[in-house]
């Protein structure tokens, strides 16, 4: 049975709060855990003609790209509420896995990364460090580049990443330790 967290989305502020569930997200896989080429859900958020998302690489950070990350992160949040280069790093190394950057294939110049960590509740306190058997994945930013905006490309990342992310709680789970149950999001309404 192919298992597949809940997603959550908490829209800070609005007090609003969105669930994708189970059954939502299985609609985006077949009965043998592929994909189906025209998922109906509400995970489908990407226009597949939009040429600048047709074009993108996607692969795990590395630790010489954490200052092209802190760059984008930086321009991309308020100060106070940016990752710090420290932060950022630590999530690299101790939750490399969950931690994914879109690039231009031409250059593998990095355009945009969605970092997460694992905890086992939803606290901020609790997302400051990584628990690698947490139930829950926090997913702490989803930025692109500025020239890169309103063109798709954060849609079409956060598809690819949790398809990514998905079928890697499954295949944790499978191996008998612990996957997630939850992917959350917390943004600012």
């Amino acid at each position: 049975m192919l298992f597949i967290p809940t997603l959550t989305l908490l829209l800070v502020g609005s007090r609003q709060r969105y669930a994708i569930t189970s059954p939502q997200l299985h609609r985006l896989y077949s009965n043998d855990g592929r994909q189906n080429p025209r998922p109906t859900s509400a995970l489908y958020l990407s226009n597949p003609n939009n040429d600048v998302t047709a074009e993108l690489s996607y692969r795990h950070v590395q630790i010489e790209d954490m200052s092209r990350c802190y760059e984008i992160e930086s321009s991309s949040y308020p100060e106070d509420e940016a990752a710090t280069l420290e932060k950022l790093i630590y999530r690299q190394q101790h939750a490399g896995e969950y931690f994914i950057c879109v690039t231009k294939p031409q250059d593998d110049h990095i355009i945009g990364f969605i970092c997460s960590t694992r905890c086992s509740e939803f606290t901020e306190e609790s997302m400051s460090e990584h628990d690698a058997n947490g139930s829950i994945l926090a997913i702490h930013s989803v930025v692109v580049d500025e020239k890169y905006r309103r063109q798709g490309v954060a849609s079409a990342m956060l598809k690819e990443y949790l398809t990514q992310m998905i079928s890697f709680s499954s295949l944790v789970a499978s191996t008998g330790t612990n996957g997630f149950s939850r992917i959350l999001l917390l943004a600012k309404s």
